[in-house]
């Protein structure tokens, strides 16, 4: 069958963590544009607002191609040769009340995000190792605590500019884009635990890394953003090759012809993901779209 688009996650996924900065690897930045100057479509799909996806687009040259962007696990699209972006939809501040006051109660560490802004609570119990990190990793003095879903202490200051404290729910802004919970591996189970028995069929949520929980609005979701991208491109979801490693990526994987788990990615994407490819770090996007253009049964 032929491929007419690529779906790929970014965190994991497309983007390498080594020598300190995420960035895309020179062989899969060649292969995507070469994908795309053969007729593939591309699209990025990501927890991530399109402020920091839009240096990644612009790398892989997305505008010229027709490329598009899903962003925040689905709350918005962007058509980046339109330069159209449409919400889909938000959390409500009411909406995420009793959760942030329960994960506060149970002193878990939480982020809302905006698209250029975050709140964010963190427990007493996780000041003295998070300064420990911050210290052995080298980051600066200014860098807030907060963590990412890779690291106890993330300095994401470049993508969130404005950073705030929310100690409860009060404290946060009308509308936000996702709600985020960090913590071990075992917190972690045992918040998607009380979750579900607390907020069934309320809200979505799933993990992004082991240490990282996100929660969204029930109907938004990656498969739900590709299923409107691709309408609005006109491509069938069979037609489309898919890559991630988190939870959140799940729906799009299946919702594809083609939908494949990296080596790093969490047991529970690989069970259900077409095959399975090579770790972020060792390029698996690149070498299964290389196949693809090659023309290699799959």
């Amino acid at each position: 069958m032929k491929i007419e688009a690529i779906v790929t996650d970014m965190d994991g996924t497309l983007l390498k963590r080594s020598g300190g900065e995420d960035h895309i690897g020179e062989r899969t930045r060649r292969t995507l544009i070469a994908a795309q100057e053969s007729g593939i479509r591309l699209i990025l799909a990501s927890g991530r607002p399109y402020g920091r996806l839009m240096r990644y687009a612009e790398a892989l040259r997305m505008a010229e191609h027709g490329g598009w962007l899903i962003e925040v696990n689905g709350t918005a699209l962007y058509d980046l040769a339109g330069r159209h972006r449409e919400v889909l939809a938000q959390l409500y501040r009411s909406e995420i009340k009793e959760l942030y006051t329960m994960l506060v109660k149970l002193e878990y560490e939480v982020c809302a995000y905006q698209d250029s802004a975050l709140w964010s609570h963190i427990p007493k119990r996780l000041l003295a190792a998070k300064r420990a990190y911050k210290q052995a990793h080298g980051l600066p003095q200014d860098c807030p605590l907060t963590a990412g879903a890779f690291a106890l202490v993330s300095d994401n200051r470049s993508g969130y500019p404005a950073q705030h404290e929310a100690q409860c729910w009060e404290d946060l802004p009308e509308q936000m884009n996702k709600l985020c919970v960090a913590d071990s591996e075992e917190r972690i189970a045992s918040a998607m635990e009380m979750l579900d028995t607390h907020f069934h069929g309320r809200f979505w949520w799933g993990r992004t890394s082991a240490n990282w929980l996100e929660i969204m609005p029930l109907h938004v979701n990656k498969a739900e953003g590709l299923k409107q991208t691709a309408a609005r491109m006109g491509i069938d979801p069979s037609k489309i090759m898919a890559f991630g490693d988190g939870e959140n990526d799940i729906g799009m994987l299946t919702l594809c012809g083609y939908g494949y788990a990296m080596g790093n990615a969490l047991d529970s994407v690989k069970k259900v993901a077409y095959d399975v490819c090579v770790s972020n770090e060792e390029e698996g996007v690149a070498q299964i779209v290389e196949q693809v253009l090659r023309g290699k049964e799959l």
